[in-house]
């Protein structure tokens, strides 16, 4: 394969995925953020993603899938409690249920 084909598909890509914000970009003046549409598509995307997280919670793929689903629900749960107490601090709830994941995997498993 010559590295034109390479370099051709790299350009390619790159034009799709920016075409997309571009115009989405140009038309986000004309979106209703109270409109029953937007609100549709919120609650779409929410759905999709708390599927996808529940999906790496119950039936996690590689290194993941070596814990136990109670180590993971668990730290999760204590991790949002955290967040919530913290009045929403992320980055110190994200590294509370790093660290606490990294200690029950290596002394319960």
């Amino acid at each position: 394969m010559s590295a034109n084909y390479i370099y051709t598909a790299i350009l390619i890509s790159a034009a799709a995925t920016y075409l997309s914000r571009f115009l989405g970009v140009l038309s986000s003046k004309y979106v209703n953020e109270e409109g029953k549409l937007f609100k549709f598509v919120s609650c779409i995307s929410y759905g999709i993603l708390s599927a996808l997280i529940a999906r790496i919670f119950i039936h996690p793929v590689g290194a993941l899938e070596q814990s136990s689903t109670f180590i993971r629900i668990f730290v999760a749960g204590l991790t949002i409690v955290v967040l919530f107490l913290s009045k929403k601090n992320v980055l110190l709830s994200s590294f509370f249920g790093i660290i606490l994941f990294g200690i029950l995997n290596f002394y319960i498993h």
